[in-house]
């Protein structure tokens, strides 16, 4: 009998302002969440919302995330550096990525998160998403000690090197892995491409992304020119059929989960680059209900959290030992 492909939707659950600030930070796109999550409970989706410190710090925001929880989501935790305390630390771009801070100042800045985190929602998170998707050693380490059991900051394919020196996770697993032992287990960020099939697409996209080649933006050329064409589940930056291809590619290949994931400012009009008005915000809206259906024709369906995901994947002996294969 063929098991039922696990999905994962995640929201990266933050304040308003896409660019990093420290002052006068605000998180009014927390109240349009109990409307995604009631467009969730209608396709049997039940969310991860990971949530960074600016946001657990409003009573009135923490209180909408409780009642998320209450109906069956999942409460993570999201770290903005340049934001959570303690802010030890200059204020520059290189600093907004987790991983190029000292590894004392990670671990303080997740234990404050951690207990902020607690104190809102009545519970320690177990699953994290690093702001920026920086993460590095440092952080692994960090998790550990903290009592993460999964972190979901791998963006297969994708290497975030030239925005401010961040990891990058070209030939990272695109299945469920454990990076440190017995601990960290990772659940990736889906993502792909078209053509070439994803398999050959880790080694064009390696090859493309070579410093030496960087200046004459070999990617973008390829994509435009439809060689290649990089897709995430992700309904801010590509189409609901777009995603599906992308879905039945990972089906057939073996992939036992996909994992679908926005941020909470695009649910806002102007906030994010990806809804810069209503139309847009509404046809993401249509997008994702779009996917879920969609998905659920090609292939049996079971809505999972991240940390169930990681221990429903584990019991089934999906993930392998690939001791630093995101090379953060």
């Amino acid at each position: 009998m063929t098991k039922p492909t696990l999905l994962i939707v995640s929201i990266d659950t933050e304040e308003d302002d896409w660019r990093p600030r420290r002052d006068g930070v605000t998180v009014e796109n927390i109240r349009e969440l109990p409307r995604l999550d009631a467009l969730f409970q209608g396709l049997g989706v039940r969310a991860t919302y990971f949530t960074t410190y600016q946001v657990a710090i409003h009573d009135w925001a923490a209180a909408i995330l409780r009642e998320l929880h209450g109906a069956g989501a999942e409460l993570g935790a999201h770290l903005h550096p340049w934001n959570t305390p303690p802010l030890d630390e200059p204020f520059v771009p290189r600093n907004t990525m987790l991983k190029n801070l000292p590894a004392a100042l990670q671990l303080a800045k997740l234990e404050r998160l951690t207990a902020t985190l607690r104190e809102a929602f009545g519970g320690r998170p177990v699953a994290f998403r690093a702001g920026r998707y920086g993460l590095g050693p440092d952080t692994v380490t960090a998790l550990i000690r903290g009592g993460y059991r999964v972190d979901s900051s791998v963006t297969p394919f994708i290497s975030w090197e030239e925005y401010d020196d961040g990891p990058t996770f070209i030939g990272a697993p695109i299945h469920q892995y454990r990076l440190a032992g017995d601990a960290d287990v990772r659940i990736p960020q889906t993502g792909g491409a078209i053509r070439p099939p994803s398999r050959a697409w880790a080694s064009v996209y390696r090859a493309l992304s070579a410093p030496v080649l960087r200046p004459l933006h070999l990617r973008g050329i390829a994509s435009r020119a439809g060689i290649v064409k990089r897709i995430a589940l992700s309904p801010e930056t590509d189409s609901a059929a777009d995603m599906l291809t992308l879905s039945r590619r990972l089906i057939d290949a073996g992939v036992r989960y996909l994992h679908l994931f926005l941020h909470s400012p695009s649910l806002s009009p102007g906030l994010s680059p990806f809804a810069p008005d209503r139309a847009s915000v509404e046809g993401m809206y249509r997008s994702i209900a779009s996917y879920v259906e969609g998905v659920g024709r090609v292939t049996s369906l079971r809505f999972v959290t991240v940390s169930e995901a990681a221990t429903l994947l584990e019991t089934t002996g999906s993930s392998g030992s690939v001791a630093g294969a995101s090379r953060s």
